[in-house]
């Protein structure tokens, strides 16, 4: 707590700006206001590693367990929750929060979100000089677009501190020691789980020390109704119940996050907790709402493997995996229900067919590795809920497709960001049903796949300087080589839509910086306009394009407007309609990018998710869109509502204490 109270003694906007956050904070825990915020939140991370010896320049993987552990922590899916008290069990919360690596920088190119800078400096102080270039640190990126974390050597026994919500933007942010940053490499034991990032970022969403930071007085208060008053903080390991402030039989809430007990006992965030985070992310920290509004997951992919039999996958909101199907004549299980297909899934599903009434699923798991299940035209393997493991250590969702019967090829990230491969070849997962083929590249996207015969497959992906590259198989080998790729230009804002309406006919959409779509196809001897030009498309576009084919030479491409609502253009095979760079309006509000599939001539289905999260639907005849040209159809899935609520009275700032947590081994502390 040093930073705040040094922040309450110089900066008098600090005072009021907790005023108001504390304001809010209890309109939320009195149940006056609800959280406005509707699914996930996705908060994009910036991890600046400032290194004085070789050892603190931790790794990427490092840097990736520790996302990894917050999105289990944050998200209620951590593995060690078993551990919570039958008599707290209750309490546990889901703050539905997640985090990833950023891939853009501030601005616009690609990025990894990682920074790395060498200092002088051999252990910085919780003063934020580890915050600056100027003074030793690395210069944060925009704090109300990312959240910085600064890891480093931290001096004292110090674990990490954070900054409250209300602060400078320049020194905003939550800082680790590397030692205690993650659950691999330099991290070590007994602040190895991940845990300290798990707590100051906990701090940086306005949530205080369980205990209140009194010291042992038993008189402050963390503002939480539902975690019981307790004497101090806790450290190593307590054993259950641990009484004090006469709070039995259950004790104290040791293991919740907030507490300073090792890595190994603390597991949960509580409901009331959770109140609070919903509190930040409607008042100070609301910008993230917003850049995270495009990321609800979109619609799923929606496959088709006969005439007017579609099938769509979705994740809920409790991660797992729901699908529909449309027989011809009805949606099953219903109009507005889904069948539960069990996973706890970190991607968006890839899904693949082959044959009549054949589907292939994929996923991540939470621990990036890859999932898959299968529908045999009676049953699902290995069983409705359960799924096969793939194995990889995956930094993209998987992108997959069939060439012929029984045929799989399925292509992820790793996370180095190079392409990774596997095969199925209707007896055996190759190389082997847990390894893959590394196929090279840095690449900014994940891949893009299109088969347009057998045997025969490109991908696609965007480099780290936003230009497309290709590679292709062509029944004996890769071309231009395994890990090799053919540059095609360009200056790309969104990962590529690949179609083919033909043997060796290819056709590529991008969006380009200016948000307006981009051009290019394959013929079977060249690439047109050439390999590094494209044909503009004209449109101020907010989400990727989904291209679709439904015959040779005919092509429709869909696209968010700026307006949220969904546009389209098709060619016949001579021109573009309406036009070259028009587009048809075709009406919504969307909160996803739209898929498309065609399951026959001049036949094609779109599907988007509404702001209120269910799932829409229109299709074309040949003849006109139905319900309406501007209509969906409404097909059920997760809802929400936006309710307000009113204003009270500011709550009384909290009493600062010591941030230092005593150890056997010395002083250790989380601020």
């Amino acid at each position: 707590m040093d930073v705040h109270r040094r922040l309450l003694s110089t900066h008098p906007e600090y005072i009021k700006a907790r005023e108001s956050i504390e304001t809010l904070a209890l309109a939320f825990q009195r149940g006056q206001r609800k959280k406005e915020r509707q699914g996930v939140v996705h908060i994009p991370v910036v991890v600046h590693v400032v290194w004085n010896t070789a050892q603190q320049n931790i790794s990427d993987a490092q840097i990736q367990s520790q996302v990894d552990v917050l999105n289990l922590d944050f998200r209620q899916q951590n593995p060690d929750i078993s551990q919570v008290p039958a008599a707290f069990q209750g309490l546990v919360a889901d703050a539905e929060v997640e985090f990833f690596l950023a891939s853009r920088s501030p601005d616009g190119s690609p990025t990894q979100g990682i920074t790395r800078n060498q200092t002088n400096t051999t252990s910085f102080q919780s003063d934020d000089r580890v915050k600056s270039q100027a003074t030793g640190g690395a210069d944060p990126w925009p704090a109300d677009r990312y959240l910085n974390i600064w890891v480093c050597q931290l001096g004292g026994g110090l674990l990490g501190y954070a900054q409250f919500p209300g602060g400078p933007a320049a020194t905003d942010g939550v800082v680790i020691t590397h030692s205690a940053f993650g659950t691999t490499g330099t991290a070590a034991a007994p602040f190895n789980l991940g845990r300290t990032a798990t707590h100051e970022i906990g701090h940086w969403f306005n949530l205080f020390h369980i205990w209140g930071d009194d010291g042992t007085g038993c008189g402050g208060s963390d503002e939480v109704p539902d975690t019981p008053n307790q004497a101090g903080p806790n450290t190593g390991v307590p054993n259950f119940p641990h009484l004090s402030c006469n709070n039995g039989p259950n004790g104290d809430m040791f293991m919740n996050y907030m507490d300073y007990v090792d890595d190994s006992s603390m597991v949960m965030f509580s409901l009331g907790q959770v109140d609070r985070v919903d509190a930040c992310l409607n008042g100070p920290r609301q910008s993230f709402v917003t850049e995270s509004a495009p990321r609800i997951t979109p619609a799923g992919p929606i496959v088709s493997w006969g005439a007017d039999r579609l099938d769509i996958f979705a994740l809920g909101m409790d991660s797992a995996l729901y699908h529909k199907a449309w027989d011809g004549n009805a949606w099953w299980p219903s109009l507005m229900d889904y069948e539960p297909l069990g996973g706890r899934c970190k991607s968006p599903p890839e899904v693949a067919s082959w044959g009549p009434d054949r589907l292939d699923v994929f996923v991540l798991g939470m621990e990036s590795a890859l999932f898959h299940k299968a529908w045999d035209g009676h049953a699902w393997w290995p069983s409705p809920t359960d799924w096969e493991p793939l194995g990889g250590l995956c930094a993209s969702p998987p992108r997959a497709c069939s060439w012929g019967p029984d045929r799989l090829d399925v292509f992820v990230l790793g996370m180095e960001s190079a392409l990774f491969h596997k095969a199925w070849d209707g007896h055996a997962w190759r190389p082997s049903p847990t390894d893959w083929e590394p196929l090279g590249g840095l690449c900014a996207s994940p891949p893009s796949v299109v088969s347009w015969g057998p045997n025969r497959i490109d991908v696609f992906v965007l480099g780290m300087d936003s230009g497309l590259y290709h590679k292709a198989w062509d029944g004996t080998a890769w071309w231009p080589s395994p890990t090799d790729w053919e540059p095609l230009g360009g200056l790309c804002a969104s990962p590529p839509s690949v179609v083919s309406w033909g043997p060796d006919r290819i056709d590529v959409f991008v969006l380009g910086m200016d948000s307006a779509l981009y051009h290019k196809a394959w013929d079977g001897h060249a690439w047109w306009p050439s390999p590094t030009d494209w044909e503009p498309l004209g449109g101020l576009c907010a989400s990727p394009p989904k291209a679709v084919s439904w015959g040779p030479g005919r092509i429709d491409v869909f696209v968010l407007g700026m307006d949220s609502g969904l546009y389209h253009k098709a060619w016949d095979g001579h021109a573009w309609w309406p036009s070259p760079t028009d587009w048809e309006p075709l009406g919504g509000l969307c909160a996803s990018p739209p898929k498309a599939v065609s399951w026959g001539p001049d036949r094609i289905d779109v599907f988007v998710l509404g702001m209120d999260s269910g799932l829409y639907h229109k299709a074309w005849d040949g003849h006109a869109w139905w319900p309406s040209v501007t209509g969906w159809e409404p097909l059920g899935g997760t809802l929400s509502t936006l309710r307000e609520g009113v204003m009270v009275a500011p709550l009384p700032l909290p009493q600062a204490a010591r941030d230092i947590q005593p150890t056997s081994t010395g002083f250790h502390g989380r601020a």
